[in-house]
């Protein structure tokens, strides 16, 4: 197999040795090309490729390539994109895996234009990409089929795109842009109880109050155990580097638990914290690193009262 195409990046891939482009089109045929285009330059550099897209998608890929050998690996779309913290630690363990030879990593992400809060973490985890994964030697492929989303969705995921993807090769693409924060932080919903605690300052009573609080909210007993030691790593980073003291909320909110951690003091004001994994043995962020990938969504709200991490536990 040979392959003719040069392979563009985006400004900055090099410095990073991260790229991040998008492949848009309405036909499943013209997707398609453009994504094989990307695994034969893949392939023919030498990079590890790996697919996880939805059924149509695989199959067309599937019968396109039958010949391509170890080379190139299909995954499930869900071991990728199953919640955006698990999606970037899976990424992580695919470059770390491939670091030498690189590796190409082609998807189809998730973007449920019927949930709005689901969909705003999404969207923003495609524009936090190249923080999540700068100095690795991975480019990631999102493919998009246009016709199935609504134009406002279809904008933002183009604009989150540095370079573009297609059939006759990688380019730049006009329309990027930074992604702005996308919504003020909604209040509870005023038909849902909310239910509070104060920080213990041991974190063992800390685990104990969060486990009784999700018991006393309805908290199915299988997602228990994650909210424990999202609390319980939160909880560590308040007492031992923000204020020392602070709350915790829990409602219910459209088939979600939310908890909600306040820190009274001002220094977490980074939204993308968590995003890389810190060293074990470093003073802080290993445990916010954690914290996203137990919990469905995250997000990190600054404010002048201080700073708010809200969780999303999905319960069905």
């Amino acid at each position: 197999m040979t392959s003719h195409v040069t392979h563009a990046t985006h400004p900055g891939a090099e410095a990073s040795g991260f790229e991040h482009a998008g492949a848009f089109a309405g036909a499943p045929d013209r997707l398609c090309a453009a994504l094989l285009t990307e695994i034969d330059a893949g392939l023919v550099r030498g990079a590890h490729v790996t697919v996880a897209v939805g059924p149509l998608l695989r199959e067309r890929l599937r019968a396109a390539r039958p010949e391509a050998g170890r080379g190139l690996h299909f995954a499930e779309q869900g071991a990728f994109y199953d919640a955006p913290g698990r999606t970037v630690a899976a990424l992580h363990r695919l470059a770390a895996a491939h670091g030498t030879a690189g590796a190409l990593f082609i998807g189809e992400p998730v973007l449920p234009a019927d949930r709005p809060v689901e969909l705003a973490h999404w969207q923003r985890l495609e524009a936090d990409l190249g923080t999540a994964l700068a100095g690795h030697r991975l480019r990631v492929v999102c493919a998009h089929r246009t016709a199935e989303l609504p134009e406002a969705v279809r904008e933002a995921a183009l604009a989150a795109h540095p370079c573009l993807a297609t059939p006759e090769g990688p380019r730049g693409n006009p329309a990027h842009r930074p992604l702005p924060d996308l919504w003020p932080p909604a209040p509870p919903p005023a038909e849902s109880p909310v239910l509070s605690m104060d920080l213990a300052s041991d974190l063992a009573l800390v685990r104990e109050d969060a486990a009784a609080l999700a018991d006393a909210a309805g908290m199915p007993d299988e997602r228990r155990p994650d909210l424990v030691i999202a609390v319980n790593e939160l909880a560590a980073n308040v007492l031992e580097h923000g204020a020392g003291k602070g709350t915790v909320s829990l409602w219910h909110e459209d088939g979600r638990m939310v908890c909600e951690v306040h820190d009274p003091s001002p220094d977490l004001d980074d939204r993308s914290v968590g995003l890389r994994p810190a060293d074990t043995s470093a003073d802080r962020g290993y445990g916010l690193w954690i914290t996203r990938q137990v919990c469905d969504f995250f997000e990190v709200l600054p404010g002048p009262e201080g700073t708010r991490v809200r969780l999303h536990f999905r319960l069905g």
